[in-house]
């Protein structure tokens, strides 16, 4: 649409090019280094990490399950900096094969004590003091069956992968029982999950869910069965998964998995664009860029994504390019533009000639 605005000394043209909607593009990731590296329980050292979160100061928290504990570091003093939380058992302070784990904006943090079927949240300026845990065993309102995962959205609710009961499960920690909602069944359709592990939730409170159908699902809580949305089926190509484990999504709406099973590598796509952005990063071995068994993974707000490399007894930090969409104009747009500059001088030249 073009207009021009006339004045005692110039002609000025406007114009409103309207474009194509942007093309959404996968992020890049790099190798940046490693943690750990050696098995065993003393500082430094994991066992199997599986899971793995970070807080928003940049702390990286750990689901060592071999360990029965969740360590934490800082990584720019990893030794210096290295805190373990919990010993095996099921009381208070207590955890049995936690697999995975998440950290809310104020700091509390969220563990899936698998082998004790509960869910525990602590503080940990004061971990034995604010212990607390939800749920028993079972199938039935506030009650789990091995979960594997955990994550919270900007509102504080809770969400985690009830594996065996296959379902994802959402409360409230301060009415546990009162905001307990299940959603899904197990099998392969719509609103389904098989052995459901990994669990994200995005800045718009779109949750992903790392299925066992070979598959990442995307839904919107308020709307379960009516947004159930899959991406991806069984195998090893361009747009595939095997088991996939643990998930994350970052502040553009990236999404990074832990293929575990498909070559050991951490696969990333933007759901706008599923099979144009699917790009995977990472080969089956133990050196840099290299993954065995990743379980679990997680994304700060500098796009640093942090992969607990469960065989090889280490965290593995990479850089995200984060860069979600890239606008490229259409030839029309492109001519349109030359246009208006001819357009322009031809009434630039006018109007010497004629004042």
């Amino acid at each position: 649409m073009f207009s021009v605005i006339k004045t005692g000394i110039v002609a000025v043209m406007t114009a409103t090019v309207i474009g194509p909607p942007l093309a959404a593009r996968a992020a890049d990731l790099t190798y940046v280094t490693s943690f750990g590296g050696t098995y065993g329980n003393g500082n430094g050292q994991f066992k199997f990490p599986s899971g793995v979160a970070v807080d928003s100061a940049g702390n990286v928290y750990v689901a060592d399950s071999s360990n029965n504990q969740v360590d934490r570091f800082n990584p720019s003093n990893f030794s210096g900096t290295f805190t373990s939380f919990g010993t095996g058992g099921n009381g208070n302070g207590q955890f049995a094969s936690p697999f995975g784990l998440a950290v809310d904006s104020s700091g509390l943090v969220y563990v899936a004590d698998s082998g004790n079927n509960r869910i525990v949240q602590f503080n940990p300026s004061n971990f034995s003091g604010t212990f607390t845990s939800f749920g028993t065993y079972g199938g039935g309102n506030g009650q789990f069956a091995a979960p594997r995962n955990v994550a919270v959205d900007s509102s504080g609710l809770v969400y985690v992968t009830d594996l065996p009961n296959e379902r994802i499960v959402r409360f409230n920690p301060s009415n546990f029982s009162g905001t307990f909602t299940s959603f899904g069944t197990g099998g392969s359709g719509n609103g389904q999950f098989a052995n459901p592990y990994g669990v994200a939730v995005d800045s718009s409170g779109l949750a992903y869910v790392a299925d066992g159908n070979n598959r990442i699902v995307q839904f919107n809580p308020s709307n379960f069965s009516g947004t159930f949305t899959s991406f991806g089926s069984g195998g090893s190509g361009n747009g595939q998964f095997t088991y996939p484990r643990g998930l994350a999504v970052d502040s553009s709406g990236n999404v990074y998995v832990a293929d575990t099973y498909n070559g050991s590598r951490i696969v990333q796509f933007n759901p706008g664009n599923f099979s144009g952005t699917f790009t995977s990063f990472g080969t089956q071995g133990n050196g840099n860029g290299q993954f065995y068994l990743p379980f679990g993974v997680a994304v700060d707000s500098s796009s640093n994504v942090y992969v607990a490399d469960s065989g090889n007894y280490r965290i593995v930090q990479l850089k995200s390019s984060n860069t979600s969409s890239v606008e490229v104009p259409e030839p029309s747009d492109v001519l349109g533009i030359l246009a208006l500059g001819v357009i322009g001088l031809v009434a630039k030249f006018q109007r010497l000639l004629c004042p």
